[in-house]
């Protein structure tokens, strides 16, 4: 069926049930509407590009850069070179121009080198390089500081899963061009079910990180992230490995994508947004024991405390592989791999943070793209009137069902089946996040409003 694009807001700021409260309007109608709560202020503009030192060499910093889990005062950098001994120099926008914040020379004593640089001013700019001692460089690097804890403004993000094919993966280029706050990668970055070794598992993210959608994203923003089944082994579970296969898939991912280690040094974290947005990052594969635990019993319990006690307007839950009801579309198909086939664990985290305003989910795995409620509409479910956003996928192969299905329920708003990026700006003022699907040639494939 042809895309339409569309704009629907579905609840309002105080109810947070799932009415349909404005219309869908064809391609080309800006659908503007003037009521309603005035908005919070956009991002200050950054300086002009910034003008840096060496000659950039695409051999020897084939594999892009890469910054993560920002704070407001710190970030993770990371680079791969073929040199073993690089600088890498941070410049902070100050008014309308560039200041170096840090030079530092490192040496590479592993795969990557990764630097936790601090110091950094809340919601600010900075660009970044590596230098080898040649005076060759990389590309330049962008990535800004999370908000300070009062910090209130519009934020833009970005959110992808399923990196499966369609390379270069043209949807990531656009939304690097977005220069975004930051962006989510929810799992499936890589393919790497052959792999079983330290090596075999870097190989897939070299490639990965040298396919220009990928490389170009990660030099334009920070990113979040967390892991599904393929960046260990399709569909896995602990007892399906060999020795030391965990290990050596754990250390490949985070080398690649730079990130906090969990409080029990696992994936598992959060990150904050100042006053807007706190991002809960879920591990949903590497703590599952079937058949009745999903996620262990010290993350549940985390993540419930976490989310009820958060002050941020939004609270945005990254679960891999989604969390709402598909029983109506899928029945008890392949429910083994997903929450549904969990039941008390998705209804003990459902209801406990059902009542909680702000809630967002974002789901990947699926292979298409939806905007959801997570319980269906009269279902009595703990998270009727809660919802999920399906991210990606930005290049694996296109989930069918999401043409053949027809939705009687009023569940799925938004469904389809595209490579595609998504688009999530939230307004803390009204409440508001604006959720646009973004196709490979830069077009917008579905657009939506929830009010949450």
């Amino acid at each position: 069926m042809p895309l339409t694009r569309r704009k629907v807001i579905l609840g309002t700021p105080s109810l947070l049930t799932a009415c349909v409260v404005a219309r869908e309007t064809g391609v080309g109608d800006s659908g503007t509407d003037d009521s309603g709560p005035t908005p919070t202020p956009e991002r200050m503009p950054e300086p002009a590009e910034w003008t840096p030192p060496g000659t950039e060499d695409e051999t020897a910093f084939a594999w892009g850069l890469q910054s993560g889990d920002v704070t407001d005062s710190s970030v993770i950098l990371s680079v791969r070179s073929t040199h073993t001994e690089v600088t890498l120099l941070v410049v902070e926008a100050d008014g309308d121009g560039w200041t170096e914040h840090t030079r530092q020379v490192v040496t590479r004593s592993d795969e990557t080198v990764q630097v936790e640089v601090a110091g950094l001013q809340p919601d600010t700019a900075y660009r970044w390089i590596a230098l080898g001692p040649d005076d060759s460089r990389s590309r330049i690097g962008r990535f800004r500081s999370a908000l300070a804890a009062d910090g209130w403004r519009v934020l833009q993000i970005g959110a992808t899963s399923c990196l499966g094919g369609n390379e270069p993966w043209p949807n990531l280029s656009f939304a690097a061009a977005a220069d975004l706050d930051f962006f989510i990668l929810d799992g499936d970055t890589v393919y790497a079910d052959n792999a079983t070794t330290i090596e075999e598992y870097r190989a897939y993210w070299r490639t990965a990180m040298s396919t220009e959608g990928l490389r170009a994203l990660t030099a334009r923003t920070s990113v979040v992230a967390t892991w599904d089944d393929h960046e260990v082994g399709n569909n896995w579970t602990r007892e399906d490995l060999v020795d030391g296969q965990f290990e050596a898939a754990l250390q490949a991912y985070r080398e690649s994508l730079p990130q906090r280690v969990g409080q029990t040094g696992g994936i598992w974290r959060k990150q904050s947004w100042g006053a807007v947005a706190d991002v809960f990052v879920l591990d949903c594969r590497g703590e599952r024991e079937p058949p009745d635990q999903y996620i262990s019993p010290e993350q549940m319990d985390w993540v419930k405390a976490e989310v009820a006690a958060s002050t941020a307007r939004f609270k945005l839950i990254l679960t891999s592989v989604p969390i709402s009801d598909f029983s109506d579309m899928l029945g008890t198909s392949l429910e083994d791999d997903r929450w549904q086939g969990y039941p008390t664990q998705r209804t003990e985290i459902l209801t406990a943070l059902g009542s909680v305003p702000g809630v967002l989910w974002i789901g990947g795995d699926f292979h298409l793209a939806a905007v959801v409620e997570v319980d269906r509409p009269g279902s009595g479910g703990p998270a009727e009137g809660q919802w999920e956003v399906l991210v990606g996928p930005s290049g694996s192969p296109l989930n069918v069902l999401a043409e053949l299905y027809e939705d009687t329920t009023g569940q799925f708003p938004i469904l389809f089946a595209a490579w595609n990026y998504t688009r999530l700006r939230l307004d803390p003022g009204t409440g508001e996040v604006l959720v646009t699907f973004v196709g490979d040639d830069g077009g917008t494939l579905a657009e939506i409003t929830l009010a949450l």
